[in-house]
């Protein structure tokens, strides 16, 4: 009998471990399975993978948008970056998925690439400075537009943020912190 209770148990700590996050804009302690955190900026990455589609999270602190992007490889600074901005437009939070073309300059929405917004659901806070972000989209999408995410491979993740809300308007210089990668970030 304390061997079934102890098995039922376990069960249950897995499934509720491996529950999907709630996408809500708020980040509770144990909500995903993987964190990481980037020292010099701040930043908190949060994330939970559940079959074909990954949960993200992330805090960071900043006046203007913030994002995120990941790549397989850095080839040429930040062409072939897959990016997410989060930005404030008119009392509303903003997600763009957009696509980094270029090795300076913007990246482009997706849907100007042939594209798609393949972000699933979206939720942001602010409280002050402190943004949390959180959606999820597949791993892979299919597109062009998107870079696909291989669980247990190695990639480059990137952080940004700039102090406008316009997500035209670049970050601050990656020397001044306004943009940082991670090498060897495995989802």
């Amino acid at each position: 009998m304390i061997k079934l209770i102890t098995a039922t148990a376990f069960a249950l700590l897995v499934s509720f471990a491996a529950a999907q996050p709630a996408i809500d804009g708020a980040i509770a302690d144990g909500e995903y399975a993987n964190t990481a955190t980037h020292d010099d900026s701040g930043m908190v990455v949060y994330w939970t993978i559940d079959d074909d589609m990954i949960y993200m999270g992330f805090t960071l602190e900043a006046r203007g948008w913030v994002g995120v992007g990941w790549a397989d490889e850095m080839t040429n600074r930040k062409a072939g970056f897959d990016v997410i901005i989060v930005t404030e437009e008119d009392g509303e939070y903003v997600l763009l998925d957009m696509f980094q073309e270029s090795a300076r300059g913007e990246p482009v929405l997706d849907s100007e690439e042939g594209g798609s917004n393949t972000v699933v659901d979206f939720a942001a806070s602010r409280d002050g400075d402190l943004w949390t972000v959180e959606f999820s989209r597949p791993l892979d999408t299919g597109e062009d537009t998107d870079v696909a995410i291989t669980p247990g491979t190695p990639m480059i993740f990137m952080g940004a943020y700039a102090n406008v809300m316009d997500p035209g308007r670049a970050h601050g210089r990656s020397t001044q912190g306004g943009a940082w990668y991670i090498e060897d970030f495995i989802f």
